[in-house]
């Protein structure tokens, strides 16, 4: 990850929306920080989990999942784009970005320079918008943590999944996610 200062002052919620699409970088107190380039793994694992969860969610009919790029709105002065978010049905599904609330689950797919971020600063920070999930993916460790939200508004880790375990949620009953096809890459026929 890097900074790049704003010019004219700290960078707020609507400057973040107004960035183009497909723009990597998220706000972070006041600054646009630049995402890293993701690497081939990270968009396998970010593809297999969208596709896994889209066809549980559209067997069961739950909800909508979407990838990354949907801006979800931390404070005035920090927004993020999880790699990774689904929101039940039954409530209402932002069109644009996220302005209130939290996804019903938010999803992080480590970057070799992203653990940091992603293990302390986004964990607290969904916390904060009462996301009462988040799923912490690393595939290099080839590790899995399910993060769930407490009443007193801290996550608890619910689940630590390594190397080719099956992750069956209770949150998405009959969701069953192999690890090892997330950390293995198709090789072709």
């Amino acid at each position: 990850m890097t900074s790049r200062e704003p010019m004219g002052g700290s960078v707020r919620w609507a400057e973040f929306l107004a960035l183009e699409d497909g723009d990597p970088r998220e706000l972070v107190d006041g600054r646009l920080v630049e995402v890293d380039v993701p690497s081939v793994l990270h968009e396998w694992i970010v593809s297999r989990l969208i596709f896994l969860l889209h066809g549980w969610a559209e067997a069961k009919r739950a909800g909508v999942v979407l990838g990354s790029g949907f801006k979800v709105r931390i404070s005035e002065t920090r927004g993020v784009m999880p790699d990774v978010q689904f929101f039940r049905f039954g409530r209402p599904i932002p069109r644009e970005a996220l302005e209130s609330g939290a996804p019903d689950l938010a999803v992080e797919v480590v970057s070799p320079t992203s653990g940091r971020y992603d293990r302390v600063e986004k964990l607290h920070w969904y916390a904060s918008i009462g996301t009462p999930e988040y799923w912490l993916v690393d595939g290099e460790q080839k590790t899995l943590h399910r993060f769930v939200l407490e009443p007193g508004g801290l996550y608890r880790v619910e689940e630590s999944l390594a190397g080719d375990a099956v992750f069956a949620p209770g949150s998405f009953p009959g969701l069953e996610i192999s690890l090892a096809q997330l950390w293995t890459l198709p090789t072709g026929p």
